[in-house]
């Protein structure tokens, strides 16, 4: 994985937060604690580089503490930071949320946005847990409402999205070893969904077969991890475009055209 001169910048502010995170015992702050899983952010901010035009309008859907909001924004995209009203409506006093400008909506799945107001719709973790967090069918409502936002051929952009037969997690269920996803997608199953919501899926890719979130690791295994996280995402992007073995790995990343 290359850093350039904004990507390393914008680690070492990351990185900062995530420290000034610890210090303050914030117990929900876990998921960008770790230097592996900063670094999967930064590359998903790289790819997205790749995938829409500068200046784009995104909408960063369920935005939590801002991280992608921050990358996004600092590669000159015009982002519009969005969360539901929840437990942690008011965010921690650090770096990262003191910038961050949200809206704040009341409905669980209805967006306050004009129809086709968004060249792209950003997804980073959050669409496994809208049916968790309200009820049965908002998922899909949910996504009727994002291609009701969307430009006509705009994208919805979806990672981190928690995979069928994910080894991690079904390690995690077992052992009982903490949080695991309740909902969990298929490559079939995802695509089917768009598609009956009036999506084209254009690209569908698999990563994390090394695992890149830590969460609930001590913090001496978390440090000797981050040594070799540059390595590690290497590998972990060529073992997951090994056929079959790939269906075992964490998430999926999905790029779905609004037709």
């Amino acid at each position: 994985m290359l850093l350039n001169a904004q990507d390393k910048a914008d680690l070492d502010f990351l990185i900062k937060n995530a420290e000034e995170g610890r210090l303050k015992k914030i117990s929900y702050f876990d998921h960008l604690s770790n230097y592996i899983g900063l670094l999967s952010y930064i590359r998903i901010a790289q790819e997205i580089e790749k995938i829409l035009a500068p200046q784009s309008k995104i909408l960063d859907w369920g935005c939590g503490m801002g991280q992608m909001s921050f990358l996004l924004k600092a590669r000159s995209f015009l982002v519009t930071s969005y969360d539901v009203k929840q437990e942690f409506s008011t965010l921690p006093d650090i770096a990262l949320t003191r910038q961050l400008v949200r809206i704040l909506g009341d409905h669980p799945t209805k967006l306050p946005f004009e129809t086709c107001s968004f060249s792209a719709v950003l997804s980073c973790g959050v669409l496994e847990h809208v049916d968790e967090f309200s009820q049965p069918g908002n998922e899909i409502n949910s996504l009727k409402e994002i291609h009701r936002i969307l430009e006509k051929n705009g994208k919805l952009l979806i990672y981190q999205l928690p995979q069928q037969l994910s080894w991690q997690e079904a390690v995690v269920r077992f052992f009982n070893l903490g949080y695991a996803h309740k909902r969990r997608y298929s490559a079939n199953e995802i695509s089917q969904i768009l598609v009956r919501v009036g999506f084209n899926v254009v690209a569908l890719n698999r990563t994390n077969l090394i695992p890149k979130n830590l969460t609930g690791f001590p913090q001496i295994v978390k440090s000797a991890y981050s040594k070799f996280s540059a390595v590690l995402i290497i590998i972990d992007n060529y073992l997951c475009k090994v056929p079959f073995l790939n269906r075992f790995a964490g998430a999926l990343e999905v790029v779905a055209l609004k037709i």
